[in-house]
């Protein structure tokens, strides 16, 4: 089965990043697929080679509250990042980074802001997950640089 970007990102997105804790999503070389797997259920692909995806915001890292912090410093007046800010000591940052419709603090065009890049951060992780499933894959259709017996 091809891995089409749609589900590469997705398993990017949705990714816990700690096998010990919530799981991560994989990639199994030998099978050519993406698969999820934890300490607690693991899966038998596990016995067989196989790479961890990268995690847009990995369990405990504070990786997009950090990056939402720093983006609003630089786009938007002080006077809005006092008000977001304000909302996150209330009802903390994941909240903050959604929209307003949805309990959050963003208004429709600051999400849509936000949400870009979002998303030119997982093609910028699914790209390079994408270059080294190639460079496995180059590797494996390489031929044997060992010579025959005999020769």
């Amino acid at each position: 089965m091809t891995i089409t970007d749609r589900m590469l990102t997705g398993a990017i997105a949705n990714n816990p990043g700690n096998y010990h804790g919530d799981g991560e999503w994989r990639y199994s070389i030998t099978q050519r697929t993406l698969y999820f797997s934890k300490a607690a259920a693991p899966d038998p692909r596990d016995q067989e080679p196989f790479f961890s995806l990268p995690s847009l915001n990995p369990d405990g890292s504070g990786r997009m509250e950090r990056a939402f912090r720093q983006f609003i410093r630089r786009r938007w007046p002080p006077s809005r990042c006092a008000e977001i800010e304000k909302f996150a000591e209330r009802k903390g940052w994941h909240l903050a980074m959604e929209l307003k419709y949805g309990g959050g603090a963003l208004e429709d065009h600051e999400a849509a802001e936000w949400q870009y890049v979002v998303n030119r951060e997982l093609q910028r992780l699914a790209a390079e997950v994408r270059a080294r499933i190639a460079e496995l894959e180059a590797q494996a259709n390489q031929p044997d640089p060992t010579p025959a017996s005999g020769e």
